[in-house]
């Protein structure tokens, strides 16, 4: 084994795989998300307005793991479509406030049924206990990483 052959490194190996899976996972998503006109960066600020109902703008970003000139950007574009709305603080006219409109909740209600069945089709013959294993480990890496 030659030492400088960095792609017989396992930890080396484990990225290339992870970066290869990220890229097609996403290239699916991305054609999914494009049926209902939504970027996959969208699909987690809806989720993360669902979830959390209203929340800090400077939060979200946080929440879905981008950068607050991408957050203003789209928020912006969700705004537009009519399924979010931007409000002040009445305690601190510093801090903006992100919640679904009654047009965003409707079309998340539309929307997570077919996003649903996607994911079901997607993975409905790979072995689930796997996923799941799979999942478990995926997770307990990703904290060691972060913890170190």
């Amino acid at each position: 084994m030659d030492k400088y052959d960095i792609h017989e490194a396992v930890p080396f190996k484990l990225m290339v795989v992870l970066g290869k899976m990220n890229k097609i996972l996403q290239t699916k998503l991305d054609q999914h998300f494009l049926q209902f006109d939504l970027t996959s960066t969208e699909f987690m600020v809806l989720d993360a307005l669902w979830t959390h109902k209203k929340l800090p703008i400077q939060q979200i970003g946080t929440i879905v793991l981008i950068t607050s000139g991408a957050i203003t950007h789209v928020l912006n574009s969700l705004i537009k479509k009519g399924y979010v709305k931007r409000s002040q603080s009445e305690e601190d006219k510093r801090v903006f406030y992100a919640e679904l409109t009654e047009e965003g909740k409707k079309f998340w209600i539309n929307f997570v049924p077919r996003h649903q069945e996607f994911m079901r089709n997607l993975f409905s013959e790979f072995d689930q206990n796997k996923l799941n294993q799979l999942t478990e480990l995926i997770k307990e890496l990703g904290l060691y990483i972060m913890n170190r």
